[in-house]
């Protein structure tokens, strides 16, 4: 549509020009206004995608992690039972090793007193050793006796046998 020149109109017209060319000037104010708002609300559809896109990616990161999680408490589990498995094994075996060394002090003892009765024996050993030395020397003493009592019973017999012949 034309635009009427203000200048040559007058009157009625001349108004109705005037308030057309500030509804006009009003309309390409509010066009740019609406491109500037269209841009911005572009520009913020862009961001809410970034956004979007981002947050999608986190809940990626999420979902991982939330698997990784799983997993660790599942592996967590695995070892604390193998752990509690291998506490148990040890319990045992430390049990085993008291009871060897329970019975090891019980032999032990026996061994002592088996060498308390050695020593015992030894000693005994060495005084029935003594008795027989002395009865050795008893012995020796008392054949030194015979021989002097024969010596002595000879001489009896000899002088006998001489006043015999008198």
């Amino acid at each position: 549509m034309k635009k009427p020149n203000v200048k040559q109109t007058s009157g009625p017209v001349r108004v109705a020009a005037k308030a057309v060319g500030a509804v006009g000037k009003e309309l390409k104010g509010f066009e740019k206004q609406f491109k500037v708002l269209m841009t911005g609300l572009s520009s913020l559809a862009k961001s809410f995608d970034a956004v979007t896109k981002k947050i999608d990616t986190f809940g990626r990161r999420l979902e991982n992690l939330e698997k990784v999680c799983d997993s660790s408490e599942k592996t967590m589990q695995a070892n604390k039972r193998q752990m509690e498995i291998t506490l148990k094994d040890f319990t045992e075996v430390g049990k085993r090793i008291e009871s060897g060394l329970k019975e090891f002090m019980i032999r032990g003892k026996g061994i002592e007193g088996v060498a308390k009765k050695v020593d015992s024996i030894e000693k005994n050993l060495v005084l029935l050793k003594s008795g027989i030395e002395a009865m050795e020397n008893d012995i020796s003493d008392i054949e030194d006796t015979n021989e002097e009592v024969l010596d002595i019973t000879e001489q009896i017999q000899d002088a006998l046998t001489e006043d015999e012949m008198y």
